[in-house]
């Protein structure tokens, strides 16, 4: 029985093929697409409804990163993905999620950003936000042969997810890898990444956040870079930022509060509820961020080198700190 004989029809998108083997998926072929149902406004222009702001998410695995954007008020409206496994997973647990969304299958090499748009049915600069995370394998410092990745084809799709932010040019994108990231060939490879991102026309923050913090009871630390579109930044006169902790460790909590239970109000508190990113400059040196839970301690806390680190940040380069409370979400 095929995925669409399966599913509840429902009336914002359809199924309309199957997925192919990864191996076989290099072409993009569109495996589900949305139903618009298009209404004309005053001056004959194109209005449909949606639930929430647009977004776009590429690489977009098992669809995670989507269940979030939809937990905060956005609705996806074009997923990309190649693995097989993957897309059948996107397709079964529709329409409880991705109700709104078209699903491409294909290398996203050879996909065309005008064929997501099409497909999210959205012009160039109407998306609100393109989220993803390309594969981190050549990163992983769990992978033995990371070190030698610097030939790993996989390492360049970083880029093709800042190709597609370039060509539709969304107001905000996030990007997502593993902590390795950041120091992989000593640093260069994330200094060439924020380069090229700023030059998409994108003021950026980026860190390192813990999962554990924002209420997953597991230590999983990732890099993450906001961008927030420069002409929205200088209008607007804010950029995206990291978000602040949900969930305490209890090494944070003592530092929060006396014996007593009472209020303790200190630079260190201000570091713990405000995680600061860092924002990239294109003339100053690229900061690489140090992790902020160590993980190995029975009740968890903060690096020392993370404490060090923007506490003389915050002394020397007060504008490179971009705290949560200036965040647009």
């Amino acid at each position: 029985m095929s995925i669409a004989e399966k599913q509840t029809p429902w009336a914002e998108a359809s199924v309309i093929e199957e997925p192919r083997k990864s191996k076989e998926a290099h072409d993009p072929r569109v495996l589900v697409r949305r139903c618009i149902t298009e209404i004309g406004g005053p001056r004959n222009e194109q209005i449909f409804y949606l639930p929430g702001p647009a977004a776009i998410t590429i690489f977009t695995g098992a669809g995670g990163f989507d269940i979030g954007l939809e937990g905060a008020g956005f609705c996806v409206l074009c997923q990309h993905e190649m693995n097989r496994d993957a897309c059948q997973t996107l397709m079964v647990n529709r329409p409880r999620y991705f109700r709104h969304s078209a699903l491409i299958q294909g290398d996203i090499c050879l996909t065309p950003t005008s064929m997501i748009l099409q497909e999210a049915g959205l012009r160039v600069g109407e998306v609100n936000i393109i989220a993803g995370g390309p594969p981190c394998q050549g990163f992983s410092t769990a992978n033995p042969n990371a070190v030698k990745g610097a030939s790993d084809s996989r390492n360049d799709l970083v880029f093709e997810f800042l190709r597609v932010v370039r060509e539709a040019q969304p107001y905000y994108f996030v990007f997502e890898n593993v902590p390795g990231f950041v120091s992989f060939n000593k640093g260069e490879y994330m200094r060439s990444f924020l380069k090229t991102a700023h030059g998409c026309y994108y003021e950026l923050v980026y860190g390192l956040l813990d999962a554990s913090e924002y209420g997953v009871p597991q230590y999983r630390c990732r890099f993450i870079c906001m961008g927030t579109r420069r002409d929205l930044a200088e209008i607007e006169g804010t950029i995206a930022s990291m978000p602040g902790p949900t969930n305490l460790e209890p090494k944070d909590l003592s530092v929060l509060q006396t014996i007593d239970g009472l209020p303790l109000f200190s630079e260190e508190k201000e570091m713990i509820l405000h995680p600061p990113g860092v924002r990239y400059f294109p003339d100053r040196e690229v900061l690489i961020p140090p992790r902020p839970i160590s993980g190995k301690s029975k009740d968890g806390g903060r690096t020392k080198k993370y404490t060090k680190f923007y506490r003389d940040l915050r002394k020397n380069e007060p504008d490179r700190i971009v705290e949560s409370k200036e965040s647009r979400w």
